[in-house]
């Protein structure tokens, strides 16, 4: 299975996800705007779903060294082997 991880790159579009959804929001409430105030209400959970998500990809840990290389051999990990056996039920 496939891993997928932000990368730092990634910051970019987060913040621009960040921006929309307050831009949204506050022409909503300028406005009185209802679908403007619903775009951007929906807009909140996602933004910060995203933003939870990220922030958990990028973190350090990667192990005992510190390293966090999502593309280079992990040795002997006992969770990431759990975590496959979990994925294959």
């Amino acid at each position: 299975m496939v891993t997928l991880r932000s990368r730092r790159q990634d910051r970019l579009l987060v913040v621009v996800v960040w921006l929309l959804t307050v831009v949204v929001l506050g022409l909503g409430i300028a406005t009185v705007n209802p679908i403007l105030l619903l775009w951007g209400v929906i807009g909140l959970p996602g933004a910060v779903f995203l933003t939870r998500v990220h922030l958990r990809d990028t973190r350090g840990g990667g192990g005992p060294s510190g390293s966090s290389d999502p593309d280079g051999p992990s040795g002997t990990d006992v969770s990431s082997d759990q975590t496959l056996e979990e994925n294959d039920r």
